[in-house]
């Protein structure tokens, strides 16, 4: 019975059937950015055109957006992409390329939309938000998110 015991943990080893240790990967992080959280989402401050200004922090978002409707606050212009609409939480919308913008923190490709159906919702919880920062951005730099510290790690 004691060798077929030993027999049988010898063929699972053998057959790796015993789950093993995984290698962790490390990443040397060099950028941190506070995040503030309100109802669960999670909304980044940056220096948009040298205006104070709050990105919302969506991993949902395929692209990064900015709300054209407040393009003269934050001093961005924008051209229409196409004549197609596309559809996204407020329903079919115009998409832009928008252009001549800077955030001082980071640099990333933003489109623009009509965001004021979401800019209003958090405007009467008194957050104004210019934008969306999307998975393209969280992709592209390698961003972990750590929710319990509200930080966001950028890779450089």
């Amino acid at each position: 019975m004691k060798k077929l015991v030993i027999l049988l943990i010898f063929s699972f080893l053998l057959c790796g059937c015993v789950p093993k240790q995984k290698n962790l990967v490390t990443y040397n992080y060099k950028e941190a950015y506070a995040l503030f959280q309100y109802n669960n989402m999670l909304f980044i401050d940056v220096v948009l055109n040298g205006i104070p200004a709050k990105l919302l922090l969506d991993t949902g978002a395929s692209k990064s957006l900015l709300d054209v409707s407040k393009s003269k606050k934050y001093k961005f212009n924008y051209i229409l992409l196409v004549k197609e609409q596309y559809i996204g939480l407020g329903g079919l919308k115009d998409i832009y390329i928008v252009y001549d913008y800077n955030i001082d923190e980071f640099f990333t490709p933003f489109l623009g939309t009509d965001l004021s159906e979401i800019t209003n919702y958090f405007s009467e919880k008194n957050i104004e938000i210019a934008g969306i920062l999307g998975a393209d951005f969280l992709d592209t730099h390698n961003v972990v998110i750590d929710f319990k510290k509200n930080l966001m790690y950028k890779k450089r």
